[in-house]
C-alpha cells in the first residue's frame, strides 16, 4: 500500500515537471514581476447602472528594486514625488474591473498584500454587500484587510488626491488606525467582521469612516490629509446615515470598544478640567412582559483618571469629585442618547442590541428574532451611567496651590 501511494505521489510530481501546458500547483512568479497591491479603492460608476470601478495603489519604489516608477507604469499621478502607484479599470462587476485593471499593468497584479478596502460612498449607498463579495470570495484575498467608507466622495478621488502628498497612504492608514483608540470616537474594522455583523445582526452593520480634508502645512501651505469621521450605518446592506465624531464616542460606550478617551468637564470653580476614560463597561438589560419586549436599559459604568485641571484651589474633597463625576456622565449619557436615536431613525441594529438580549434572555429572544427588525425601532431605552473618579496621578494638589489657614 505505501509502494503504491509513493508511486503515485512520484507519477503526478513527474507529470508536472514536464512540458505540459496545465499544472496543478499554483504558477510561480518572480518577486520583482508582481505589483503588490496595497489599498484597494471600490466606487460605483455614476455613468453605468451596474459598472465598478476599482482603484488600487502600490508602493512606488525606486527602479530596480521591485516595483517600476510613476513614468515607466505610464500613470498619471500628478506628481513627479508620488508616494504610490496608481491604477484604475471599471467593469460590469468587481471581477471584471479586477481583471481588466490587469491590462494597464506590465507586472502581474498581486492582491495577497492588500491592507485595506476603501468604499467610495455611492458604492455604499448601493449595495455594501454587493461591493465586497468578490474580495470575499477570491482566493488571493485577505479577510483580515481593514475596511473604511470614504465620506463624500469616491475612494478613486481619495486614493489619488492624497497621493499628491508626501505620504504614502498605507502607512497614513496604519497610523490613523492605531490611533482611533486614543479618543474611542471610531475603530479600526475587518472585512470578516463585517461579513459576520451582516449575517447575525439582520444585515445591519457599522463601518469606520473617513474623509479626505486640506491641512495646513509648511510655509503655510495646504496638504492633503486623510481623517477619521465617525462611523457609517447601514440598514438593509445599504448606507443608511452617519454618526459624526462629536457623538460616535456614544457608539462605542454602548459596544462596550471604549479604549481610552477624554472627558472635559468644570470644577466648582468654573475652570476646566480633563478626565481620562480607563475603563468602561456597559450592560444591556431588556424586560419583558410576557414575551413582549418593553424597554432595555442600558447601564453603564465609567471609571476615569483626572488629567488635568486649570483651577489653583483644592479639588481633592468630596463635593468636588462628585460634581466632576456627575458632569461626565450627563456629557456621556447625552452622547449615547443621540446615537440611539440615530440609529433608531435609521432603523439599524449597528449597536448589537440583539446579542444583548439574546445572551440575557435566550428563551425569549426567539421568540421575537424573526420580527427583531419590526421590534427594534419600537423599543423603549433607558439609559443609566455611574462614573467613577479613581486617581489623580502623580498630584493631589495643582500647581500654584497655596493652602489658606
Amino acid at each position: 500500500m505505501r509502494k503504491t501511494i509513493f508511486g503515485a505521489i512520484l507519477i503526478l510530481l513527474l507529470v508536472n515537471f514536464t512540458a505540459c501546458k496545465k499544472s496543478f500547483l499554483p504558477e510561480r512568479k518572480e518577486i520583482n514581476e508582481l505589483q503588490l497591491v496595497q489599498v484597494i479603492g471600490i466606487d460605483k460608476v455614476a455613468d453605468g447602472p451596474n459598472d465598478c470601478m476599482v482603484t488600487v495603489a502600490s508602493k512606488n519604489l525606486e527602479a530596480g528594486k521591485g516595483q517600476d516608477n510613476s513614468e515607466s507604469m505610464g500613470v498619471n499621478t500628478g506628481s513627479q514625488k508620488a508616494q504610490a502607484l496608481v491604477l484604475s479599470a471599471r467593469g460590469e462587476t468587481l471581477f471584471d474591473a479586477a481583471r481588466n485593471i490587469q491590462t494597464h499593468s506590465n507586472k502581474s497584479i498581486f492582491w495577497g498584500h492588500t491592507e485595506y478596502f476603501l468604499i467610495g460612498e455611492e458604492a455604499a449607498r448601493d449595495n455594501i454587500s454587493k461591493y465586497i463579495d468578490f474580495f470575499t470570495r477570491d482566493h488571493e484575498m485577505r479577510i483580515e484587510s481593514k475596511i473604511y467608507v470614504v465620506k463624500g466622495s469616491t475612494a478613486k478621488d481619495l486614493i489619488e488626491q492624497f497621493n499628491q502628498s508626501s505620504y504614502y497612504i498605507l502607512d497614513k492608514l496604519d497610523s490613523l488606525g492605531n490611533n482611533l483608540r486614543l479618543l474611542s470616537n471610531s475603530q479600526e474594522m475587518k472585512i470578516h467582521e463585517l461579513i459576520r455583523f451582516i449575517d447575525i445582526h439582520h444585515a445591519s452593520a457599522r463601518v469606520p469612516c473617513i474623509y479626505l480634508t486640506d491641512r495646513e502645512g509648511d510655509n503655510g501651505k495646504k496638504v492633503k490629509d486623510i481623517e477619521s469621521c465617525g462611523y457609517a450605518i447601514f440598514s438593509e446592506l445599504k448606507l443608511a446615515g452617519y454618526l459624526n465624531p462629536d457623538i460616535s464616542r456614544g457608539l462605542n460606550l454602548i459596544t462596550n470598544t471604549i479604549w481610552s478617551s477624554i472627558v472635559n468637564v468644570k470644577d466648582l470653580t468654573g475652570q476646566d478640567a480633563s478626565l481620562e476614560i480607563i475603563e468602561c463597561n456597559t450592560e444591556i438589560i431588556p424586560y419583558f412582559n410576557g414575551d413582549n419586549l418593553e424597554r432595555v436599559l442600558l447601564k453603564t459604568k465609567v471609571k476615569s483618571n483626572l488629567g488635568e485641571i486649570q483651577s489653583q484651589t483644592d479639588f481633592t474633597d468630596k463635593e468636588t469629585i462628585s460634581y466632576m463625576e456627575s458632569q461626565q456622565s450627563e456629557i456621556l449619557k447625552k452622547e449615547m442618547e443621540a446615537v440611539l436615536e440615530k440609529v433608531l431613525e435609521s432603523k439599524s441594529d449597528c449597536l448589537g442590541i440583539c446579542d444583548g438580549i439574546r445572551l440575557k434572555k435566550p428563551l425569549k429572544w426567539r421568540k421575537i428574532e424573526d420580527q427583531w427588525m419590526e421590534v427594534f425601532p419600537k423599543i423603549k431605552f433607558d439609559i443609566q451611567v455611574d462614573s467613577r473618579i479613581q486617581r489623580t496621578y502623580e498630584m493631589r494638589q495643582p500647581s500654584g496651590y497655596k493652602r489658606q489657614d
